[in-house]
């Protein structure tokens, strides 16, 4: 990865925790329901991954889906329009923030059930491979989802069928409020891949290069018919689970949000090695506050979701 890759990912990261923080203003006065799953602090790493994809490649994920969806190209209207339950969005107004399916953009959405995404994801790998389309499905999920079944069986079948699936593990150290270290035998959970005979791979996932390197490597493996890969990446989560989630669980919070922001670091990095500067850094910030402010303007506008509608579009 070089640094105009870099720089696109913190350009984009900017963008989607700008935006994040906006909608969890508009959440705590009111103007949209609260149950945004913030996903500050792993954005890094959700956009590196999605830099190693092509514009072909599908995409399942969990919880924390505005980095994704903004890194493929969903406009912040239609995201926005979603979560106000407004005409005008991906989903119709009928995603939230957690299912909105772009199909476009690869964008398959969430299952309506916590691990739901690895059964979907066995099924894309075998229409993709049945179909012979030089194309890979990524799932992305958190720590606590690993310990659905629906994990366990769905690596099985997609190593045995080596479909081209990858699976990607954000470990943010807690499911809602329960440390991985009590919910979890392994350490790593990027160890189980051993048991289906994968590739099981540990990453920083606050590095983007070194998260586009190990993406870049699945992604290759997956188009040559050789199967899944299991990857795994430590992150870490600003926020609580979701929006009104005071942490009382977590007595590090505070200090956590105060030294452990990658952002910050990514944009130490690059001004470092000269590819960055202040006034790009304005600009940069500046950019982001108006795509922001035209989003919120035209949602804001848009008329709700009309109720004889709401039941459309639900079912083949």
């Amino acid at each position: 990865m070089d640094h105009t890759q870099m720089l696109d990912i913190f350009t984009t990261a900017v963008l989607v925790r700008r935006f994040e923080t906006r909608i969890v203003q508009m959440a705590m006065a009111g103007e949209l329901p609260g149950s945004l799953h913030a996903g500050a602090g792993q954005e890094i790493g959700q956009i590196a991954a999605i830099s190693a994809l092509s514009r072909d490649d599908y995409i399942l994920y969990g919880h924390r889906g505005l980095a994704y969806m903004i890194a493929r190209g969903t406009s912040l209207t239609s995201i926005l329009a979603d979560i106000a339950g407004k005409e005008g969005a991906t989903s119709r107004g009928k995603g939230g923030v957690m299912h909105v399916v772009d199909v476009p953009n690869g964008i398959l959405g969430e299952s309506g059930t916590l691990g739901g995404g690895f059964v979907m994801s066995v099924g894309v790998g075998m229409a993709l491979k049945r179909r012979k389309k030089n194309q890979a499905v990524v799932y992305f999920f958190g720590d606590g989802t690993s310990n659905r079944g629906t994990f366990h069986e769905s690596l099985n079948w997609a190593a045995v069928q080596k479909l081209p699936c990858i699976y990607f593990c954000e470990n943010n150290g807690y499911a809602v409020s329960v440390p991985t270290s009590r919910s979890t035998a392994v350490a790593d959970i990027s160890a189980r891949a051993a048991g289906y005979g994968v590739p099981g791979v540990l990453v920083d996932g606050n590095d983007p290069a070194a998260v586009h390197e190990v993406m870049h490597t699945a992604v290759a493996r997956a188009r040559a018919g050789h199967g899944p890969t299991l990857i795994e990446a430590k992150v870490t989560r600003l926020q609580g689970h979701y929006v009104a989630d005071q942490q009382t669980y977590r007595p590090d919070a505070e200090l956590v949000q105060k030294t452990k922001d990658p952002l910050p670091k990514l944009q130490q990095t690059l001004m470092d090695a000269g590819v960055l500067t202040d006034a790009q850094v304005a600009h940069i910030e500046a950019d982001a506050q108006r795509h922001i402010d035209e989003a919120v303007a035209a949602v804001r506008a848009a008329p709700l979701l009309a109720t004889e509608v709401a039941l459309q579009d639900l079912y083949a």
